[in-house]
């Protein structure tokens, strides 16, 4: 039997608040490439990290850092990350603050907002038209200067272009552990597919927060006892994983029966546990190499 309703989520609104608080990391990190670093000139109140060294530094890889800034959008292209205090962006000439700031929009850095709405004079050394389009650079200042208003729109804006914010309904033969975060928002960072399917199977609620690397994830599948198998049908119980060409494991859910799926589509703090229906999972992820799971 398959369900064929759908449901709409919303946040509470004590989670939008949890959002509003972690939004803005505790640094200030703006991309640049060779020729913005020289235009800096004699500038040194700026930490200027090679790219290489910045991807191995122990202070840069906490996950709500990652998150906010999406490293893994960030085009290669960008050799430097500049590491600054608050405030710095308005200390340099309009000029360079300029290509700085759409420099942050060609390569992807996170935190950047299209800002057609934004006229607040306090906002303007923060905001730059590429293509014709208009947006807000994103950093500590900036943020401490909006009214809790625009905070709580720009984050709420924000979080609803990370995932569809629709599922299907509990059903009565929902595991009642599963029962408890499905089709809720997780209001810290990490949280990724991995962890929710772990969480499914084991039980544990801690660790549905954690953010889990594949060969942890496949270890710990293990010891619960899940073996593969080529069964062509799934059940209640089975774990499924979509495993890219090299064998690594790109995304993992837990099947609560009924063709339906225990699923959260990224680590961040917008993505939902949420259920879903075997088509819409196969629609995300059916690119992949798809192995089942299943406890002995």
């Amino acid at each position: 039997m398959t369900v064929n309703t759908t449901i709409r989520l919303m946040p509470t609104e004590e989670v939008v608040q949890a959002w509003m608080a972690s939004l803005m990391p505790p640094m200030d990190l703006f991309m640049a490439d060779t020729s913005l670093v020289t235009r800096l000139g004699a500038d040194a109140n700026v930490l200027i990290i090679p790219r290489a060294e910045f991807d191995a530094h122990p202070s840069y890889r906490d996950i709500r850092m990652a998150n906010a800034y999406t490293y893994w959008m960030i085009d290669r292209e960008a050799a430097f990350v500049l590491h600054a205090p608050p405030g710095w962006i308005a200390t340099l000439t309009t000029e360079v603050r300029r290509e700085l700031l759409a420099y942050q929009v060609t390569v992807g850095r996170g935190l950047v907002f299209p800002a057609t709405d934004m006229d607040i004079a306090s906002l303007a050394t923060s905001m730059v038209t590429v293509d014709d389009a208009p947006y807000l650079i994103l950093h500590q200042s900036a943020f401490q200067v909006m009214p809790d208003e625009m905070r709580h729109q720009l984050t709420f804006e924000y979080a609803k272009a990370w995932d569809e914010w629709t599922a299907c309904p509990v059903p009565d033969t929902c595991p009642t552990h599963v029962r408890r975060l499905a089709n809720t928002f997780p209001d810290t960072s990490g949280s990724n597919c991995l962890a929710a399917t772990l969480f499914a199977v084991t039980g544990a609620d801690w660790m549905a927060t954690q953010w889990v690397h594949p060969g942890t994830f496949l270890q710990t599948l293990g010891q619960a006892g899940y073996m593969r198998t080529e069964a062509e049908l799934t059940e209640r119980g089975d774990v499924l994983t979509f495993v890219d060409e090299v064998g690594r494991v790109q995304h993992a859910t837990y099947c609560i029966g009924a063709g339906l799926f225990f699923n959260k589509n990224g680590q961040t703090l917008f993505n939902p546990w949420k259920l879903i229906q075997q088509h819409e999972l196969f629609e995300a992820w059916g690119d992949y190499t798809c192995h089942t799971y299943r406890q002995s």
